[in-house]
């Protein structure tokens, strides 16, 4: 490309989010701000350059060619900025202080991470924590979290070269029904109604396993979310297969099985590699490590 020199690389930003997003309003709350200020930007880019950037059409911005080979020059500097961004963060840090983005899943961030909390900032003061709940894994080489903690099948998944995973240990699951619910079961504990998956997860292992218990009886109850499951076990309409960590500790509810599904599900911690001298990160992942020792996925 030619008439690089000079450029505002805020432009750049700007122009990045419009082609990851697809349009002005997309990359605007990408960014935190507003459609006007992105087209501003990437208008003052086109003038610079001299050359239009993206067709402006009715479902959104496409790339040019000029577009597009603009895209890949700075898609590899954004990334060699972020390795310089994570580097320094670790030089300058040598102790455990600051911020440090942590993503979990719904259910292991609310009843593993979040009610321990107290005791990791009672052990450092000066740590402060943002949690990201989401079923999406968080990018870490784009800094959308520090730290993750996943529960995969190890069997279907693999982390990739620049990140480091460490396995925490095996989450047991059991199914769970309330008192009530399993006093008005005509039978045995699989004529209850029970909750599951929602279609996108039918083919998984955890829905799998339920169809094969309930003897293919379709579930009262879909979710694409265990924390539905586990407020509507406790109400009283089914059974629920739900981690032990999670069903054990709650007094309103009984274990009627524990799980032994196919596929082992385990607990695992991934940062990039960049943070692995970082005092943040090490700090988090120990304190979750012995987390995962006391919930009983680990052996001290």
């Amino acid at each position: 490309m030619e008439r690089l020199h000079g450029l505002d690389w805020n432009d750049l930003k700007y122009f990045l989010a419009v082609a990851r997003a697809g349009g002005l309003s997309a990359a605007a709350q990408v960014l935190g701000g507003s459609a006007s200020t992105v087209s501003r930007h990437v208008d003052a880019l086109e003038a610079h350059l001299g050359v239009r950037l993206f067709l402006r059409q009715q479902r959104g911005y496409l790339l040019t060619d000029q577009g597009s080979a603009l895209l890949q020059h700075i898609v590899d500097v954004e990334a060699a900025m972020q390795a310089v961004e994570r580097t320094g963060e670790v030089i300058v840090s040598a102790e455990v202080t600051g911020p440090i983005k942590l993503a979990a899943s719904e259910t292991i961030g609310h009843h593993l991470i979040v009610p321990a909390l107290p005791r990791f900032f009672a052990r450092y003061p000066q740590a402060r924590v943002e949690l990201i709940v989401s079923r999406n894994l968080a990018d870490l080489a784009r800094r959308e979290a520090d730290l993750a903690v996943r529960l995969i099948n190890p069997e279907t998944h693999e982390h990739g070269a620049d990140y480091i995973a460490q396995r925490a240990g095996n989450v047991r699951f059991g199914v769970y029904a309330t008192p009530t619910a399993l006093a008005g079961a005509n039978g045995g504990w699989q004529d209850l109604a029970y909750v599951s998956w929602d279609e996108s997860w039918a083919s998984q292992a955890l829905a799998s396993w339920l169809r094969q218990t309930f003897a293919g009886r379709p579930p009262l109850l879909r979710s694409n979310s265990l924390e539905a499951q586990y407020a509507a076990t406790r109400t009283g309409v089914g059974a629920a297969l739900l981690p032990r960590f999670l069903g054990d500790a709650d007094p309103a509810l009984t274990l009627l099985t524990e799980a032994e599904l196919p596929g082992q599900r385990e607990l695992w911690l991934v940062y990039h590699r960049d943070l692995k001298a970082s005092q943040r990160v090490r700090a988090m992942r120990d304190f979750i490590q012995q987390l995962a020792v006391e919930a009983g996925f680990a052996q001290p």
